[in-house]
């Protein structure tokens, strides 16, 4: 699976290893992402590789323990390692190529943007999913 940034000077893969895709409706992800939501494809680290431009991947701590990753020349939000680069998180709309998964949850719902509707039938959750949802899905 393939991904890049807008101008496709940070370009990257990912051998297989995908968990799932998340929409996060928290007002950090709509305003990095400039939408709704901010929608994420959750996979196994140790199966990414940046393929071109790393050097121009920068990165900004938005939170305590949350980084985020974007492309210093077209400013697109870019995969971040976490936990020792055996976790990735990629912004799926940097996606080239179909990941064969769709959308498993909606989460911090309840600070979602008051003028959009959600409309699917996706699971969702006012805050952060418990740790229930995400071991009875072997996460």
């Amino acid at each position: 699976m393939r991904g890049s940034c807008l101008c496709g000077a940070v370009r990257y893969e990912l051998d297989g290893g995908a968990m799932f895709i998340n929409h996060c409706h928290c007002s950090m992800c709509r305003k990095v992402h400039g939408a709704a939501f901010g929608s994420f494809l959750h996979a196994d680290g140790t199966r990414f590789r940046w393929t071109a431009g790393e050097p121009l991947v920068r990165r900004y701590d938005s939170s305590p323990g949350n980084q985020r990753a974007f492309c210093s020349m077209c400013g697109s939000n870019l995969p971040v390692l976490e936990e020792g680069g055996t976790h990735v998180i990629i912004p799926a709309g940097t996606l080239d190529d179909d990941p064969g998964l769709r959308p498993l949850v909606h989460f911090h719902v309840a600070s979602k943007a008051p003028w959009h509707e959600i409309t699917d039938d996706v699971t969702q959750f006012d805050a952060f999913p418990p740790d229930t949802f995400w071991t009875e899905r072997g996460f």
